[in-house]
């Protein structure tokens, strides 16, 4: 992560934009093509959002396959940012008032999340066993690719209508904290989304979606 480096007293504090900056970055070397680019504030709080999506470049319009990324930046972390560790406690209490923001630096981090679709829906199930066996199928997969399987989620979205269950998304969810403590590179990360949009489509094979 590039970024000011920690000042005389040990502080280092990354902003929003250097984060969003070096995802973008990581993804891009890694070859994935990366769209849908936004960048969302909460105007009550303050909050931001980081949103894109990224898959592997092919000649079709629309890739079957493709991953969702977000992060949400608090408030907070802005503030901390700009204004330097125990700012907070212009927030929290009265000046001169005792308290521990001063002593204990602040810990920034995020929670940084992917989201893989791995089948386009609209399939009637015939059989609730078969979702057993899909899941399987996905897991053994996101095994090989991601090994770690701390923060790893499978959803399967069901509707029932017109007297059948129907399949109307299939996704994997993969999490990473990140600790912004001191600069990081994110390009390990960026690598495992990669090599996991890669072996997705061996799925078409062996799933119905």
């Amino acid at each position: 992560m590039s970024g000011e480096p920690p000042d005389e007293e040990g502080f280092y504090f990354p902003v929003y934009e250097e984060v969003a900056s070096d995802l973008l970055e990581g993804l891009d070397r890694t070859g994935l093509v990366v769209e849908d680019i936004g960048h969302e504030i909460e105007p009550s709080t303050g909050d931001r959002t980081f949103r894109c999506a990224a898959h592997v470049g092919t000649s079709e319009a629309a890739p079957r396959y493709q991953a969702s990324l977000h992060f949400h930046w608090d408030a907070l972390l802005t503030y901390l940012g700009t204004y330097g560790p125990g700012s907070e406690c212009d927030l929290y209490h009265e000046p001169g008032e005792a308290c521990s923001h001063r002593a204990q630096p602040p810990h920034p981090g995020v929670d940084l999340v992917v989201e893989y679709d791995l089948g386009d829906g609209g399939y009637q199930l015939s059989d609730l066993g078969e979702v057993q066996a899909w899941i399987s199928t996905v897991e053994s997969l996101l095994s090989r690719v991601l090994p770690d399987d701390d923060g790893r989620v499978v959803h399967l979205n069901l509707a029932f209508r017109e007297g059948a269950v129907w399949v109307e998304r299939f996704t994997a969810e993969q999490s990473w904290y990140l600790d912004l403590s001191e600069p990081r590179d994110l390009s390990p990360i960026c690598e495992m989304v990669a090599a996991t949009l890669r072996a997705t489509p061996t799925l078409a094979d062996r799933l119905p979606l």
